[in-house]
């Protein structure tokens, strides 16, 4: 399969079949993220999804038939496939089907002005295809850091969005950043980001820390000074903070990523709640302010 670029995932979908719906980005402007620059963003046509979908067929030979019943879910790659009109994402699913006909949930990453696109009945009928757990780049609460980001849109947007996607009955899983709005404003940034996932109701939250790639507009800014990093101890001060004034007992909360300096991970209840609270503050005891600030790194994403 000729597929330009490098396959991305989130790290929770480690065991999902992965299979080609876009390349590139839509967006691919935001100033922290060197992951699509070097890729113009297509959808692929359904012939080139269809190729690999015989070609993992014949991969597996006589042994296909058992592989199929296994794959429940499916993860559609791409910055952002949910840029493509329902028509186009049920076309899609259809032809998957006709290959994996067990397959129960639809993933992928998606961008809050992409739902936006989607009438209330386009998305409910991409939630009974078994549309689910988009994985939606929300960043931060705070509209001036979301325009420092350049993510295309803002708060009221999210918001928005996201109650429209719960109307429909299409999961949410939310990607948030610690250290988006430089040093001295964890409590602002922590505050501000419990408020709004507390009224979006994500079935997820993903927390990664901030970091500046090299070639991206946030790695000149802190050269340039424009924008100074938190240190560790602060980002572990937002991520606390912003734990803490969680009421999302039925959500799941990730913050394993490799940027991140202490992985927790479990159920926003009772006792996982409180596990996660106390490895972070553990963690935290251990760090002088200041002692790791995250400049400028080589790699991705």
């Amino acid at each position: 399969m000729d597929y330009k670029g490098t396959v991305y995932r989130p790290p929770i979908e480690a065991c999902t079949i992965l299979l080609p719906v876009t390349e590139g980005c839509s967006h691919n402007a935001c100033h922290f993220c060197n992951m699509y620059k070097d890729v113009s963003f297509r959808m692929l046509p359904t012939e080139t999804l269809k190729g690999y979908l015989e070609e993992v067929k014949q991969r597996f030979g006589v042994y296909f038939e058992g592989y199929a019943k296994k794959q429940k879910r499916v993860y559609l790659v791409g910055a952002d496939p949910f840029v493509l009109s329902a028509g186009r994402m049920l076309e899609r699913i259809e032809l998957i089907r006709e290959y994996l006909p067990y397959a129960e949930t639809f993933t992928m990453y998606a961008r809050a002005n992409n739902v936006s696109t989607k009438s209330d009945a386009e998305l409910k009928a991409l939630a009974e295809a078994g549309v689910d757990d988009l994985y939606l780049g929300v960043e931060s609460g705070l509209d001036e850091v979301l325009r420092d980001l350049n993510k295309g849109y803002g708060t009221q947007e999210i918001k928005e969005q996201c109650f429209r996607l719960n109307e429909a009955g299409i999961h949410h899983c939310d990607l948030m950043m610690t250290g988006a709005a430089g040093t001295g404003r964890a409590a602002e940034c922590a505050r501000a980001a419990a408020e709004l996932e507390n009224e979006t109701k994500p079935n997820k939250i993903l927390v990664n820390t901030i970091s500046a790639f090299e070639g991206t507009k946030l790695d000149d800014d802190i050269k340039a000074g424009r924008f100074v990093p938190a240190s560790e101890r602060e980002v572990l001060e937002e991520e606390i903070a912003f734990l803490e004034a969680l009421d999302l007992p039925d959500c799941y909360f990730w913050a394993a990523h490799p940027l991140d300096a202490i992985r927790v991970e479990g159920m926003l209840h009772g006792e996982e709640k409180e596990e996660m609270l106390a490895e972070l503050r553990q963690g935290i005891s251990q760090v002088q302010d200041g002692e790791i600030r995250r400049v400028s790194r080589q790699g991705r994403l």
